[in-house]
């Protein structure tokens, strides 16, 4: 039976950035996909913060199959026929790009053979089914009916990781995974550009979050590629279940919205996609590691709401290398020893990332399916409020800012026990804050 160093399961972005840092060492790896290729499994297109790839490909830009430079973010909040938008165009996102639009597909299989060149032995259409154990200990994958041994192995299957399930590291739960329903849709690029106020080859991403799905908590993203766009909707599994909802309809909804609709009409369906994803918080760095096996990727939980997955996924598959390295110098591949991979990812912004993840993810499990419906009516009848008052000129007194906010924004929100002590400091904030309004009137006028 064949033995090598380190088996990596799975060459998506995680897998692929693992495969190429031992290889590049000098370490006899082989690289698993189940796919023909590496992303023939993943029609999605996503958006990639490029300073990791950079650290491993330097000049990426100039190979990588990418589609366009996403210097113009916006946030938003939908109502049925109404819009909120907040939008930034930062120029040095433009002259010096690193956040890119791209299609897994196009890009996995560049990346892994990114592995291939470094040295990785790439193994394509091979579904790894089970692992190997001696005395507890995973010394090996199984493939069907074959075998390979290896002294460790990593696991990069993505959330339905076969590795941590057999490892006995998965942990499932349910109440932090979204259901995302995707669609890319073909436009000609001058198009694109024209409707998106963009120059050629420039890209954007908009956000947000309200109608079709603020009922259910849930989000919505768009992003330009070259000659399409792609438009996708999120919510909560248990939600959608619990609420009966057609997550399918409700993207239609997404799509007829006026704001939507004026950017994408007269488009071709390229593409149609559902995928469940884990929303953070689900994993912890002390179930990433056993005798024999490490997690990275999603299959470790490094991701983060709706899209930011890739570059945290391949620096854990960095610091997943690093610790094989460190196990490897020493002799010992068993828990303690692979232990190191804690402090390595401690060593980075990944432990942040989980905690900042999961408090995001506790968010839309406690609050955002029980308030989002309610915030976003607030937040737009605030808005017509203070706009109907400050152009009608009837009214002496000063928009009262606060106590508006605060009563249509955080009102609902605020815990019976403290409701009233600081609904009294929003008074006296709020008079405070015409009297000072009126004196700057009276003094500048």
């Amino acid at each position: 039976m064949d033995k090598v160093d380190c088996v990596v399961v799975g060459a998506g972005p995680a897998g692929s950035a693992c495969a190429i840092a031992l290889a590049r060492k000098g370490i006899k790896t082989v690289l698993v996909e189940r796919g023909g290729n590496a992303g023939d499994k993943n029609v999605a297109s996503f958006v990639l913060f490029g300073d990791v790839l950079g650290g491993i490909i330097p000049g990426y830009q100039k190979e990588a199959p990418l589609e366009r430079a996403a210097g113009d973010n916006s946030f938003m909040c939908l109502r049925e026929k109404d819009f909120i938008e907040f939008r930034a165009r930062l120029g040095s996102y433009f002259e010096n790009p690193s956040i890119f639009t791209a299609y897994r597909s196009r890009f996995d299989r560049w990346f892994s053979e990114k592995a291939e060149e470094a040295g990785a032995e790439l193994v394509r259409g091979q579904l790894v089914t089970g692992l190997l154990k001696e005395n507890g200990r995973v010394v090996g994958i199984r493939v069907g009916e074959d075998e390979l041994l290896a002294d460790v192995v990593v696991g990069a299957d993505g959330i339905h990781s076969v590795v941590s399930r057999e490892a006995g590291l998965y942990v499932d739960d349910t109440s932090r995974y979204m259901i995302g329903v995707k669609e890319v849709l073909e436009l000609p690029p001058e198009v694109i550009e024209e409707r998106f106020l963009l120059g050629p080859g420039e890209g954007c991403v908009r956000d947000g979050w309200g109608y079709p799905v603020s009922d259910v908590g849930g989000l919505f993203t768009i992003y330009t590629n070259m000659d399409a766009v792609s438009v996708c909707l999120f919510a909560p599994v248990d939600a959608v279940k619990e609420a009966r909802v057609n997550l399918r309809e409700r993207f239609e909804d997404l799509k007829a919205h006026p704001y939507l609709h004026a950017l994408v009409r007269d488009s071709k369906l390229r593409e149609y996609e559902a995928h469940i994803l884990a929303d953070g918080g689900r994993m912890k760095v002390d179930r990433l590691y056993d005798d024999g096996v490490l997690l990275c990727g999603e299959a470790g939980g490094f991701n983060s709401g709706m899209w930011i997955g890739v570059p945290s996924g391949m620096l854990s598959g960095l610091k997943a290398a690093e610790a094989v390295l460190r196990a490897k110098r020493t002799g010992r591949y068993d828990a303690a020893a692979l232990s190191c991979y804690r402090d390595i990812l401690f060593e980075t912004g990944l432990p942040r990332m989980l905690y900042n993840a999961k408090r995001y993810s506790d968010f839309i499990v406690n609050s955002a399916r029980k308030h989002m419906e309610g915030f976003t009516d607030n937040l737009f009848g605030l808005l017509e409020d203070s706009i109907m008052q400050e152009v009608a000129f009837q009214d002496p007194e000063p928009f009262p800012a606060i106590e508006t906010a605060y009563a249509g924004l955080v009102a609902d929100y605020v815990p019976a026990w403290l409701a009233r002590p600081l609904r009294a400091l929003v008074g006296v904030l709020g008079r405070l804050e015409s009297w000072w309004t009126k004196r700057r009137i009276r003094r500048t006028v």
